[in-house]
């Protein structure tokens, strides 16, 4: 019996995400049990200790990872906001790195987490387009990108990419120079670029394939929870961040459980506790207690009902 072929992932991330991809990468081990996972990482200030022990980690459910280096001044040169890094630009350069055996690759951020079977994907028939994405319903237009029809602005946090053919197309290199031509038209960083130089040139997937916070119903209580998430892939924590206080997305749960099975020694989910986000805390976590349970938001209406 052949040994089962790998799935190739690319992740790229910094030292201030290593918690990040440590629950991201135990989310795929966990929902995808028996499958290798050839993981492509572009890793910036990861300390050799560190990058021993994710190795380790990796080859225990039967993966491998690979490293790779890039020169940071190529991505210095791209336009930052205040909420990135340099690492946002990093997945453009894993085309030339991986393997030439290498024929599919899916990359992904690492604010998400994967709740459903990664060889999905290998069942989206790609055709001439180089790379299978998400609308981003949040986002919907960017018309300095020539974008004003919704529906054509695609999320770059979950790209499945035919290798050659985004090599062919020379992908990557327009996106750079998009990059450095027009810097006054980036809004998101590479996704602006990657919009630009793919428009009307990328498959559009289902969005359980990346099913960012606008896609989750607003008022979606517990109770529905597995429903929702059961055709469910990739789940990606856009605009509210699980290791934060104040998230919002109901599914921050699943990164907090995935981090403590995780051999990260930060348990502690947030990275910004403050004693003074705690009112506002409080008062997010009553409105999901009465999303959760509606017959306690009736009794509590008509108790200020008789008090008034």
């Amino acid at each position: 019996m052949s040994a089962p072929r790998e799935f190739h992932l690319g992740i790229a991330f910094d030292q201030n995400y290593l918690d990040q991809f440590y629950a991201l990468i135990t989310s795929v081990f966990k929902s995808n049990p028996g499958v290798p996972i050839a993981v492509h990482a572009i890793a910036t200030g990861i300390p050799p200790a560190d990058k021993a022990r994710v190795e380790a980690y990796v080859q225990a459910h039967q993966s491998t990872i690979s490293f790779y280096q890039i020169d940071q001044e190529l991505v210095s040169r791209f336009v930052l906001g205040s909420k990135w890094t340099a690492a946002v630009y990093y997945r453009l350069f894993f085309p030339f790195l991986v393997p030439e055996t290498v024929q599919r690759l899916l990359y992904i951020d690492t604010d998400t987490l994967v709740v459903g079977k990664l060889r999905e994907f290998e069942q989206i028939e790609l055709g001439p387009h180089p790379v299978a994405a998400v609308y981003d319903n949040w986002v919907k237009t960017q018309p300095l990108l020539g974008i004003t029809e919704e529906g054509e602005y695609f999320n770059s946090g979950v790209l499945y990419m035919d290798v050659a053919e985004w090599k062919r197309q020379r992908i990557s290199e327009q996106a750079f120079d998009y990059l450095l031509q027009y810097s006054e038209r980036i809004q998101y960083v590479d996704q602006c670029a990657l919009n630009a130089v793919l428009r009307n040139n990328w498959k559009k997937v289902e969005s359980r394939f990346n099913t960012l916070y606008s896609y989750i119903p607003e008022t979606l209580p517990r109770q529905e929870f597995d429903s929702f998430l059961a055709d469910k892939i990739i789940l990606h924590f856009t605009m509210e961040r699980p290791w934060t206080m104040l998230c919002q997305n109901r599914f921050r749960y699943l990164y907090s459980q995935y981090l403590q099975q995780s051999p990260s020694t930060k348990k502690s989910p947030y990275t910004d506790f403050a004693l003074g986000k705690v009112p506002r805390l409080v008062r997010l976590r009553l409105r999901e207690l009465y999303l959760d349970n509606p017959a306690l938001g009736r009794q509590w209406r008509q108790l200020k009902a008789k008090l008034r």
